[in-house]
């Protein structure tokens, strides 16, 4: 019984160990020194500088460098420049880390965290060597992907009430209620409005003529139309 309560407890210890937070960059396909890694504010990035070789760090496109940190200045170089890092070993020197703070378009911060070892080698393909390591950021693109989605719905929402309006323009109801005066070869052969538009209907080859408003102060202005074959629309 005591044995099994004690296997019970290694296991259970073994099952609530803290996972580590050290993150080894994933390697690209088509070559081992190009590197990914997604971005964990808590997660420390594992860097492997080869000495007679540089590696560069892309950071976000939106982000900047603002500050580093660098724990070993005499065996590493670093040289920020916008949203990249770049980093050269100069001498084989124990494990150190980088701290490095970036400024988004947004005005928020991001910080990364870096273990940096030096080892001298071969840097060809098929090596422990870095050469370029980049950031991803699934939260990000999920965030895009859900505005996106939000803007399509969005858009799609307002050709549906677009569509709505222009079917009520065309088949809703209509008053008819109008009366002519003047000249008869000038009388349309129908006017009607909506609500929104009115419409003068002409047949064949009858003059269309232009039409004006009557302002408050009795004065006529000119009132903007459409033709559409034998149908003038006015606002």
């Amino acid at each position: 019984m005591k044995r099994a309560a004690l296997i019970f407890v290694v296991a259970w210890a073994c099952l609530v160990t803290p996972a580590n937070a050290l993150e080894t960059p994933s390697s690209a396909p088509q070559d081992n020194r190009v590197r990914f890694v997604d971005y964990e504010p808590y997660n420390i990035t594992k860097v492997v500088g080869s000495l007679r070789s540089s590696v560069q760090v892309e950071f976000a496109e939106d982000e900047e460098i603002a500050h580093v940190a660098l724990g070993n200045t005499v065996a590493w170089e670093v040289a920020p420049a916008g949203n990249i890092l770049f980093l050269k070993p100069r001498e084989n020197q124990p494990v150190t880390n980088i701290s490095v703070v970036t400024t988004r378009r947004n005005g928020a911060t991001r910080s990364y965290q870096m273990e940096l070892t030096v080892r001298d080698g071969s840097v060809a393909s098929g090596q422990p060597t870095y050469f370029y390591v980049k950031y991803r950021y699934p939260a990000d693109e999920a965030g895009r992907r859900r505005q996106e989605a939000a803007a399509r719905a969005q858009a799609a929402q307002a050709g549906y009430a677009d569509k709505v309006l222009t079917f009520h323009e065309q088949y809703g109801p209509r008053n008819w209620r109008y009366s002519a005066q003047g000249s008869a070869a000038l009388e349309p052969e129908a006017v009607y409005d909506n609500g929104k538009l009115t419409t003068f209907a002409f047949t064949g080859n009858q003059e269309m003529p232009a039409i004006y408003m009557e302002n408050s102060d009795g004065t006529e202005s000119l009132v903007p139309k459409s033709v559409e074959g034998d149908l003038v629309l006015v606002q």
